[in-house]
């Protein structure tokens, strides 16, 4: 069985996405392989993200920006789900992406100007841990319906 790939992608790659995509990897103890992207990877990763992972024992090594478009060459894997970390209108699927690829949008407004400090990097974070323990769950019937979910 392969595992899931996600891909989060944000505008710049430099804070939000590195912080799901070290998390999601950590969390999933390799049931799952996250990967992040930025539309315009134009800024370098955020200064407290190092910091903030090392301080939750979560690894941070090979975390830099990167445009989505390394993911869009031929040869590149096509994930199982993008996951869009933004409070901008979320980004549409590649056409080779649509069959096999599932998006989620998450509003997480990161975009400059907010707070560059440890504490709003820990707050960003926190949000983000939630939703992917959310999503780590495993699924529940409720009735006829299977809620949750990630894998």
């Amino acid at each position: 069985m392969s595992k899931t790939t996600v891909l989060f992608v944000c505008p710049d790659n430099s804070l939000l996405s590195p912080l799901a995509e070290a998390y999601l990897n950590v969390r999933a103890q390799g049931l799952m392989r996250a990967f992040s992207a930025g539309l315009d990877p134009s800024q370098p990763l955020n200064r407290h993200v190092t910091r903030l992972l090392s301080s939750r024992g979560i690894p941070a090594e090979g975390l830099a920006p990167k445009p989505l478009d390394i993911f869009l060459m031929p040869h590149a894997e096509v994930p199982d789900r993008l996951i869009y970390l933004s409070d901008l209108k979320p980004i549409v699927l590649p056409p080779h992406w649509k069959a096999t690829t599932s998006s989620h949008w998450w509003s997480i407004a990161a975009t400059p100007p907010f707070p560059d400090t440890f504490a709003a990097c820990a707050a960003y974070f926190d949000r983000i841990a939630g939703a992917i323990d959310r999503l780590m769950e495993p699924p529940q019937s409720v009735g006829r319906f299977i809620v949750g979910g990630l894998v």
